[in-house]
């Protein structure tokens, strides 16, 4: 099969336990797109969040594009311009802030590349680490969030997540998609929203056949892409109902696990 779309994301897939690119996924995924792959980053990370980790990769120089927010926002990388935007409207903005409230769950959203939020956990640091982006905390968030907004995501407990998880099933109500990155992220969506929706649109706009596609991931929010590529791959590292959902199981994120897939089905080594 000749793939031409590689889907990487990130947090516990494209990056280590340390946060970084192995030198061998660099490796593999330029060596990749130099032969006329695309590679497409997506992830529930805010767009700021996945700049540097596109420009290592030469996102920008090839012409290729990342997907934030779980699939909010599509970005064309060597212009900056926004191709796709699906925003959580603020009536539904005001739904998710109240039953987080009940919960007694940190909330947070995003606005003008800064994080915002309300409450406290013991992982509320967490999104801001990661993403290198400021995070300001605020009393109400409804004083400072008065638009619509690409996600909002409850940080709480692992296992109070899990519970609210459970209890969703995958929706807020009709027209919000709920799903966790992390195991102590609850993340909450537009419905025509998530990596695997977006994903198709965006395959459809450029062209490439879903047989053409390879996804890696490791959290429920990267199950809908797996499925839909022609080639699933969930890391080592993944949950259960990843790697059962995957196509493939490869190597963890610490491992060589993407150079391995790339080198075996791209180039037959």
């Amino acid at each position: 099969m000749n793939y031409k779309l590689i889907v990487l994301d990130m947090d516990d897939t494209l990056l280590s336990s340390k946060n970084e690119i192995l030198p061998s996924t660099i490796k593999a995924l330029i060596e990749a797109q130099n032969n006329g792959a695309m590679v497409v980053l997506a992830s529930g990370r805010p767009t700021g969040g996945m700049i540097d980790a596109a420009e290592i990769l030469q996102l920008d120089t090839h012409q290729s594009y990342i997907i934030s927010y779980n699939g909010a926002v599509v970005t064309r990388m060597n212009d900056r311009t926004v191709v796709d935007a699906t925003y959580v409207q603020q009536a539904h903005f005001s739904e998710i802030l109240r039953f987080l409230r009940k919960e007694n769950v940190m909330a947070l959203t995003y606005k003008d590349n800064t994080i915002y939020y309300e409450g406290q956990s013991a992982y509320e640091q967490v999104e801001g680490e990661l993403t290198g982006l400021e995070m300001i905390k605020v009393d109400n968030l409804q004083t400072v969030i008065t638009e619509d907004v690409p996600k909002v995501m409850g940080v709480g407990d692992i296992e109070h997540i899990e519970v609210l998880n459970k209890q969703l099933e995958g929706s807020f109500g009709s027209d919000i998609h709920a799903t966790t990155s992390k195991p102590f992220f609850l993340e909450f969506m537009h419905r025509d929203v998530s990596k695997g929706k977006v994903l198709q649109r965006l395959a459809e706009q450029l062209g490439i056949q879903q047989s053409e596609i390879i996804a890696f991931g490791d959290s429920n929010n990267d199950k809908d892409m797996l499925e839909f590529a022609g080639l699933g791959v969930a890391m080592g590292n993944a949950n259960n109902t990843i790697k059962e959902a995957a196509d493939v199981i490869t190597l963890s994120h610490d491992e060589d696990g993407i150079a391995q897939i790339i080198e075996t089905y791209l180039y037959k080594k």
